[in-house]
């Protein structure tokens, strides 16, 4: 039996279709295990059909990730497979894949360039990983795995050694809400640059008015010693208690919204609540409906009590046969109803009707209540 030409063109294309099926089901299957979230992980992979194989495209953060997808791929793949992957950090920046922020406040955008949108902020002293350096932005990833891109000016770019002697120096961490660094211990000297809450310097307090500081970029000054304290001091003092939960929010009354804000410069929901447990010793992950997922479920009812001063109030649309679940807002339970969140700008609100600060709308689109706070650290609130 003759088969034709074109049989075997047909034959020959639908293997094809086959072959990428499978290609796509085994490059799914290794991204939703090491990057199920792509604001926290690296997994962009392409592939295209060449005569004897497949040519694998894109960049991956994770060598483990590339090594199983290739792995996973030559089980199925008759031929060839050439590798095209572009692994993170790149190469290209040699053993400076580490960066410490200089500015009292670093933009990360989602894409590189001012008029991008502004994803996240990082703060004077913190590290962030290096992956790749674009036009005058680098590609970087915070301490809390959040990815994006930040001005070149915004960091000391340094070497693992460089990592760990900035972790080890004696440092001291803001504690009030705005400072200036000058450049001699006097408010007339010039400033070399300003300082918010959670900024963090080389150099040790002092017993005199100013401490001395100095910047990861090696700029040094003088800060006001009432503003700052030991950081390994503050940290071994840091409590999560709902007390102090309210106590650190309230510092941030008034402060506006702004959208990937995570600073006294501004912050948008998600950005205010991780400031607050960030200053309690409590790490949240980047947005609201990461946060979501944290800690218990605590169960509501119309008199909220089995809530404590210190749960996160999540707000959305609660998922249904349609469509699912989306998680747009978090605040800050507080007591007797009352939250606080930043909404237009940090402010207080409240579930009773009775309160000139009810807010009916939000009431209507709690999805869920999360306990981050230990409860042998929170004691119990009076009911």
């Amino acid at each position: 039996m003759k088969i034709s030409r074109l049989s075997i063109l047909i034959l020959f294309i639908a293997s094809l279709h086959a072959n990428d099926d499978e290609v796509k089901k085994a490059v799914g299957s290794v991204k939703e295990k090491y990057c199920p979230d792509r604001r926290t992980a690296v997994f962009d992979i392409t592939w295209e059909s060449v005569a004897n194989g497949l040519v694998i495209k894109g960049e991956i953060d994770n060598p483990n990730a590339k090594s199983e997808l290739f792995t996973t791929l030559r089980t199925i793949v008759g031929g060839s497979i050439i590798d095209s992957v572009r692994l993170l950090p790149d190469e290209s920046l040699g053993k400076n894949i580490y960066g410490i922020v200089t500015l009292s406040v670093g933009n990360v955008r989602s894409k590189p360039g001012e008029p991008e949108e502004l994803a996240t902020q990082v703060l004077m002293g913190m590290v962030v990983k290096v992956l790749k350096k674009g036009s005058g932005y680098f590609y970087v990833q915070s301490h809390d795995q959040y990815l994006g891109w930040l001005d070149t000016y915004s960091i000391q770019l340094t070497d693992e050694a460089g990592r760990d002697a900035w972790a080890s120096a004696s440092k001291v961490v803001v504690t009030n809400f705005f400072g200036m660094v000058r450049e001699q211990p006097n408010d007339e000297s010039l400033p070399v640059c300003d300082a918010v809450a959670g900024n963090m310097f080389k150099g040790t307090k002092s017993s005199g008015a100013w401490t001395s500081v100095e910047l990861a970029d090696g700029r040094k000054g003088f800060l006001l010693s009432s503003f700052v304290e030991n950081y390994e001091s503050w940290k071994s003092t840091r409590q999560l208690t709902g007390e102090n939960i309210e106590k650190a929010a309230k510092m941030f009354v008034g402060v506006p919204y702004l959208w990937g804000g995570t600073s006294p410069k501004g912050m948008d929901c998600s950005g205010f609540t991780k400031t607050v447990f960030r200053m309690n010793g409590l790490e949240l992950n980047r947005d609201a409906n990461q946060q979501a997922w944290m800690g218990t479920e605590v169960p509501t009812d119309p008199d909220f009590k089995n809530l404590r001063k210190g749960d996160l109030m999540f707000f959305g649309r609660k998922a249904t046969l349609e469509r699912g679940e989306r998680i747009s807002h978090v605040a800050i339970y507080l007591e007797n109803k009352g939250f606080i969140h930043s909404s237009g700008r940090v402010r207080f609100g409240s579930f009773d009707p009775t309160s000139p600060l009810y807010d009916e709308g939000n009431l209507k689109r709690l999805v869920r209540v999360r306990r981050v706070i230990p409860q042998s650290t929170s004691p119990e609130v009076k009911k």
